[in-house]
């Protein structure tokens, strides 16, 4: 089961390069994004990146608007999302390949979205733009693809409403997929996890490379975080973005997990809720 499912989530370099030419149709999709700055690179993209490439942007394109109060980076709108599809020539059987810069949690939201709305085939490029041996381009791309026709079908990953989490915190399934430095430290003033959590880092999951971890060791990793057979996890993060990730690499051995898209920015909204250390 885990090579099937991670062969349906994930591309290497080598075997992109002759997807591409048997696959003419499929959609590539870069999103670039700064760290620390925390926002998208689109310096980047322009700079250098995959043949035909079209840029996404994780605010503009991958979250809907924050009202202080549902998290920095909310699900975007069904119906605004299913225009940004159409606009990227996507429709449900369109393959598509997602990458970033190596390490970077960013792809991993737009390919939780793209699930979410229904696309069947979607791709996270193992070892992100770093890892890519192939020819790069500059610039925007010559060609643009004719708009599609998308109907979204929401629902196709399922999430954790604010409601649920205390119910996944106190089953010892909520997964903060932080560093675990911001899961608690004693004089970071940002730092604390949502009570009853469990931190499980994404980044340990990859190698210093950027590319996943081979499945035995990633069943390995996950073997520690003790979830039951048969159980659906719960990832959050800071902003609904590595905990994207950590739902990725849960799907790449099989396991189904819940994204809790407010993550801890939702959560330290209310007063009444808190953050502990």
């Amino acid at each position: 089961m885990s090579e099937a499912a991670r062969s349906a989530h994930l591309i290497g370099p080598a075997e992109l390069t002759a997807w591409l030419t048997r696959r003419p149709e499929t959609v590539v999709l870069d999103v670039r994004h700064a760290m620390p700055a925390d926002h998208a690179d689109r310096a980047a993209y322009l700079s250098a990146h995959l043949p035909g490439a079209q840029f996404v942007d994780v605010d503009a394109d991958l979250a809907g608007p924050s009202t202080g109060r549902n998290g920095k980076r909310p699900l975007p709108g069904a119906a605004e999302f299913e225009k940004t599809l159409r606009r990227w020539g996507i429709d449900t059987g369109t393959p598509v390949v997602i990458y970033g810069s190596a390490r970077s949690p960013a792809p991993a939201r737009a390919w939780w979205l793209l699930r979410w709305a229904g696309v069947d085939s979607v791709r996270l490029l193992d070892g992100g733009v770093d890892g890519w041996t192939g020819a790069l381009e500059s610039g925007e791309p010559g060609d643009v693809r004719p708009e599609s026709d998308f109907a979204i079908r929401p629902g196709g990953l399922p999430v954790v409403e604010i409601g649920e989490v205390p119910s996944f915190a106190e089953r010892g399934l909520l997964f903060d997929a932080r560093p675990a430095a911001k899961f608690t430290h004693p004089t970071d003033a940002g730092a604390g996890h949502i009570p009853g959590a469990r931190s499980a880092p994404v980044a340990e999951f990859f190698d210093a490379a950027g590319f996943l971890l081979p499945d035995e060791q990633l069943r390995d990793r996950v073997a520690g975080l003790g979830i039951p057979t048969g159980a659906e996890p719960a990832a959050y993060c800071g902003t609904g973005v590595a905990a994207a990730l950590e739902v990725f690499v849960l799907a790449v051995l099989g396991v189904r997990a819940r994204l809790y898209v407010g993550s801890a920015s939702e959560w330290a909204a209310d007063p009444a809720r808190s953050l502990v250390r």
